[in-house]
């Protein structure tokens, strides 16, 4: 078993050597630009792309070098048993890994924290374990396809960027990761066999098998299909004119303000308030204002990658970075040289902050900054079980604030002394009950108190598939009281497509595809706090009512194909339960897995493929 391990080294050490110093002069001319433990989660998560990349690429050559039956004979047939040869090149690879990625990664980290004033975080340690978990991950799903009859067993990979690649905390992520770790490994070292063509013997290794594969096969169903809807409606659409915000004939201002007027002026025509015909001859004359749920989520604390960048102090030329162990901000100048910690109070404060701040706010305070004395001062606290889903809006001599449960409109204290006082409430309206957040809310002040339109569309579980949404526009009046009453409505609005923000992974327009692999993939985004303002919606039973018959008919022509599948091959009666059960439960997905793990060829003629080559290596 050692000599295997030094063997696979001695292949292999020479490009592992190559990759860590480029990794490492990597690292060090990205630090010269900007820091690199601070960058946005877009770029960290393209770092872990090319570490992941890396991964596949040496089980493709490691392992993938002895697909052929002359080498793969010479593995396999070595006196160790082949679990025992299976974890010789496990270990290799892991020495590798460490070498080319992990050892870089720490050195820069440690050199980081040492040698500079940078803020170093144990999270930023932490995520390190995670990247070599997520690369072996990817030798493993590499490995596995290598010694597969299919190499679309890649596509295991899949399940675990699924299941454990979430915003969150690293140290909570440390249990799906290493669940994901295990199950990896597990699937890799069953498909490790002498006879690579032969079935799985056991049920539940096939079971445990298949499952990652169905989660990929699951993901790719969707997505083709989202596809393949947006390609019709590209080829249906009769194309117009695009207006560009340089066009120098063209006032985008203007486009937009009648945009918006005209769009509450919709939304008053089956209104039966009297006062309607007024309100739609004001509307050409008003200001109008508006606040979107611009923010998807919060930091959250030792999360894994960055969704809050450092701020900038442009007066002192300061930059400020949050430290998630400290929870308070570190300063430091261009040069490097240190100006001390800023807490809730401000500048010099160690009073460390409730909640990781972002955008200045944190989840249910807002913040406001005195620049001159560099002290922060709390403008307003939001009550228990509410938060910001928008970042505040100053219009009509007001401040609109967007929240999950209502919109709230404060006004200037002009009798307080300090500019930095609490505003004070002015009015509130809250959302509608059971719906989304609007994805647009807009105010106009009338002659008799306000106008509010909130715009209902629920593009984010629905991108791809807004027509079997139902969005609607809802209009309320605001006395000057502050009381509110609902004066119009408008649904099934679809004279234009709006979309705000990135939809989730697996949305609520994935159910019908397979409801069980649906529940099974947004597990860990109910159990995992990921700081999101508008957590992902979770359905057992969607109201969509066209979703019922599609995963029925999905069901129905997945067990047909399996049957189909089934009958050209020589599977046992329990085993042919199994995989119909699954076809029937799980839809599509289990089709495809089916056809990647379950040859059709009988095992006699794969033991005589194993023989002639066997015979043709001693005739050699």
């Amino acid at each position: 078993m050692n000599d295997l391990i030094r063997s696979e080294w001695r292949r292999f050490r020479r490009l592992s050597i190559i990759v860590a110093l480029c990794h490492g002069l990597a690292l060090l001319l990205m630090s010269r630009a900007f820091e690199v433990q601070q960058l946005g989660r877009g770029d960290h998560g393209a770092m872990l792309a090319v570490y992941i990349l890396a991964g596949l690429t040496l089980a493709l050559l490691q392992v993938g070098s002895y697909r052929q039956s002359s080498r793969w004979l010479w593995l396999i047939h070595r006196p160790l048993p082949p679990a025992r040869i299976f974890f010789s090149l496990v270990l290799s690879a892991l020495v590798m890994q460490t070498v080319a990625i992990v050892a870089p990664l720490l050195l820069f980290l440690v050199a980081t924290d040492a040698l500079t004033t940078q803020v170093v975080d144990s999270r930023h340690y932490m995520s390190v374990v995670h990247a070599l978990a997520f690369v072996m991950m990817a030798w493993l799903a590499g490995a596995h396809a290598s010694t597969s009859r299919n190499r679309a067993a890649v596509a295991v990979l899949l399940a675990p960027l699924m299941l454990a690649l979430h915003v969150a905390s690293v140290w909570w992520l440390l249990a799906p990761v290493l669940v994901c770790l295990a199950w990896m490994f597990f699937i890799a070292r069953h498909s490790f066999r002498a006879n690579r063509d032969a079935p799985i013997a056991r049920n539940s290794v096939l079971l445990l098998t298949a499952l990652p594969l169905q989660l990929a096969f699951f993901l790719l169903a969707f997505q083709l299909s989202k596809m393949s809807l947006a390609l019709v409606e590209l080829l249906g659409r009769n194309p117009g004119r695009t207006v560009l915000s340089t066009d120098a004939d063209v006032d985008i201002d203007a486009h937009l303000r009648n945009f918006t007027q005209s769009f509450i002026a919709r939304g008053l025509d089956s209104s039966r308030d009297a006062r309607a015909s007024s309100w739609r001859e004001q509307l050409p004359l008003l200001q109008i204002a508006g606040v979107a749920p611009d923010i998807e989520r919060f930091p959250v604390r030792h999360q894994l990658g960055n969704v809050a960048q450092p701020w900038w102090d442009n007066t002192r030329n300061i930059k400020w970075t949050f430290s998630h162990d400290r929870m308070l901000f570190h300063g430091r100048d261009q040069r490097g040289i240190a100006h001390g910690w800023w807490g809730t109070q401000g500048a010099n404060s160690l009073d460390p902050f409730p909640d990781v701040p972002a955008f200045g706010m944190t989840r249910e305070l807002l913040y406001a900054i005195d620049q001159e004395s560099q002290r922060q001062h709390e403008l307003l606290r939001l009550p228990a079980g509410e938060w910001f889903v928008g970042s505040p809006a100053r219009a009509l001599n007001r401040m609109l604030i967007l929240t999950n449960q209502r919109l709230i409109v404060y006004r200037p204290d002009h009798e307080a002394l300090s500019p930095f006082a609490p505003p004070i409430l002015d009015w509130h309206v809250p959302l509608a009950r059971g719906e989304p957040v609007p994805i647009q809310v807009n105010i106009a002040e009338l002659l008799d108190g306000w106008l509010v339109s909130m715009f209902y569309f629920d593009a984010r579980e629905f991108e791809g598939f807004e027509s079997l949404t139902n969005p609607w526009q809802q209009i309320i009046h605001v006395d000057a009281d502050g009381a509110h009453t609902t004066v119009g409505e408008r649904r099934n609005i679809r004279d234009h497509k709006v979309s705000l923000g990135a939809s989730t992974l697996i949305p609520l327009a994935s159910w019908w595809i397979s409801p069980p692999l649906y529940a099974l993939a947004k597990l860990p985004e109910r159990l995992l706090d990921t700081g999101l303002t508008q957590p992902a919606r979770f359905e057992l039973l969607p109201e969509v009512r066209i979703f019922y018959p599609l995963a029925l008919a999905s069901m129905l022509v997945s067990l047909a194909a399996g049957y189909g599948w089934l009958r050209r091959t020589q599977v046992g009666k329990s085993r042919r339960q199994v995989w119909l059960a699954s076809c029937a439960l799980l839809g599509i997905p289990a089709v495809l897995s089916l056809i990647c793990l379950e040859p059709r060829t009988t095992p006699a003629s794969s033991q005589s493929r194993m023989r002639r080559a066997l015979s043709a290596r001693k005739a050699a």
